[in-house]
């Protein structure tokens, strides 16, 4: 939530088409959406309610200073975030059986992907816009991502916990592994 109130600032701060600046807000709220949702599975796994507390981030919200540094944020936290997280979650859901599970990563499915789509989108206007220093610090954090990202073994317990959407490091990271190669 934070990360996309602090994303619609900066796409403020550089002059960004709305259709973007629209985009980004109604990405925070899917994430009100879907903090809610896995606080109300939380809840429901362990028998009484449970809710997010403050949000600590000192008092102070620090923005890109230039276009270069909004479109590597955008390659990092949403070309591979949030189309990592798309993948995950669809991983998640082919996997679980729960219902209520089940339906909570549709959603979250489908709005990483969108999610996704956003950061794709700005990452070109921000290209469009930038030039060479915009085109350099793209290349450099895509090539700083795929070396990032090994596979570390399977468990038992993450085997089990599969049925309720749950992906441990290993399927998370060949999901990732995946995703970097194909993408």
């Amino acid at each position: 939530v934070a990360s996309f109130g602090r994303f619609a600032l900066e796409l403020l701060a550089f002059g960004a088409p709305a259709d973007l600046l629209r985009a980004a807000h109604e990405a925070a709220i899917d994430e009100v959406r879907h903090a809610q949702r896995c606080f109300a599975l939380a809840g429901a796994y362990r028998g009484e309610a449970i809710a997010p507390g403050a949000f600590p981030f000192g008092g102070a919200v620090v923005l890109a200073g230039d276009l270069a540094t909004l479109a590597e944020s955008a390659v990092i936290e949403g070309c591979i975030g949030e189309t990592l997280a798309a993948l995950i979650a669809a991983e998640q859901l082919e996997r679980a059986s729960d219902p209520a599970v089940r339906a909570v990563l549709a959603g979250i499915a489908a709005d990483e992907a969108r999610h996704a789509e956003l950061a794709w989108a700005t990452v070109a206007w921000a290209l469009r816009q930038g030039g060479a220093a915009v085109r350099s610090a793209v290349a450099a954090a895509f090539a700083r991502a795929e070396k990032e990202h090994a596979a570390p073994a399977r468990d038992a317990v993450e085997e089990a916990l599969s049925a309720h959407g749950f992906l441990g490091a290993a399927d998370r990271e060949a999901a990732r592994a995946r995703a970097l190669r194909e993408v």
